[in-house]
This record gives C-alpha cells, structure tokens and sequence, in this order.
C-alpha cells in the first residue's frame, strides 16, 4: 500500500479499473448500485483488514479515489461494514453514505434496536443504518414496535433462506405480508 511503484500496487490498481469498468456498464444504464466493498474489516478474519486500522482506510480511500475521481462512476452508494470498537477502521464520513451492520444470532427475530441505536449514535446521525447480512429475519411487528430504523436488512443465502434452523416458513410470509416491511414488487419506479 505504501509504494505506488511496486507490482503489489500495480495489480491492485488493475483490479481496481477492472471492477470500475463493469460498474461503468450499470452507470451507462443508469442503475446505481449499492457498493459494499472490503466488509467487516475490524474482525481481521479477511485479508483486508488484517493489517489494521491505518492501512484498510488507505485501501478504502485508494479504491474510492480511483474509481471516482479517475474512473468518475457516480453511480455508487458506498456502505461501509461497522463493528463494535471499529473507529480506527472508518474511511471518513467522506468516502462512506451508509453505515451498515452484519450479525448471525440464530433463531433471534428481534429488531436489534440496540446495536442500530449504538450505530446511529456513533455516527452522529448522519448516516443511514442498515443490517447489511443476518441469519434470521428481524419480525416487522418487533422492527415496528421498537423503532429500529434499518433502512433494510438482507439475509444470506443458503440454509438462512431454505432451512428452518434460522426462519421459519411462517415468518418469511409474516415478513412479505407485512405493510411495514418494502417488498420489490412494492417499489416505485424511480426512473420516471
């Protein structure tokens, strides 16, 4: 990361304008896209955030300033994956539109109003908060009741989906019926 002539940073940069040119194909089409790059860096489980605070921001930045500024795609919505005790890892309010959250608690359908509550704080309210992955689906009626705010929350693939283990069949058609929870299909069209 810190020397921009070596092969090291040459293929990042490569890899970098690679992704950028698929992305400039949704921008030509004007789709935005909701831009979630190098997530949960702070658990240090991926080789991104391994190496710290200093050096994920460095990357962050780099990626954001290349394929912004050089790239000029105008088309992401940049999310940023907070953890609790994260502050050394955070780009800058600059370079982030979206603070978003991962959890996996099993069978748990609370609203997890205290972690966005945590997250809203932390950011001063300036951000948007989102559940950005979880194994079980959040119940509209908690997510309502409590005022959890997420503006979305996405549950990952797989047995979180098919299995019961993580949601019930009972509770993803709760969730579909409930009037407060936004469907696809309920969407506006917002090209017009």
């Amino acid at each position: 990361m810190d020397d921009p002539s070596s092969a090291e940073y040459a293929a990042m940069i490569s890899d970098i304008d690679y992704v950028s040119g698929q992305l400039k194909q949704l921008q030509d089409q004007h789709i935005p896209v909701i831009w979630r790059p190098i997530h949960e860096a702070a658990n240090q489980s991926f080789w991104w955030g391994a190496k710290g605070g200093a050096v994920y921001k460095k990357l962050y930045q780099v990626m954001f300033d290349r394929m912004v500024n050089h790239h000029g795609l105008k088309n992401l919505i940049w999310v940023y994956t907070t953890e609790p005790g994260d502050n050394d890892w955070y780009p800058g309010d600059e370079y982030v539109d979206i603070i978003g959250r991962d959890m996996y608690k099993t069978g748990d359908h609370g609203s997890q109003v205290a972690e966005y509550n945590r997250i809203y704080a932390q950011y001063g309210g300036k951000k948007m908060v989102a559940y950005t992955e979880a194994g079980s689906i959040p119940d509209p009626e908690i997510l309502e009741r409590e005022n959890a705010g997420w503006s979305w929350f996405q549950i990952w693939s797989g047995d979180y989906t098919i299995g019961t283990t993580w949601n019930s069949v009972e509770l993803w058609k709760k969730t579909f019926e409930s009037t407060y929870v936004i469907t696809l299909d309920e969407m506006p069209n917002l090209r017009d």
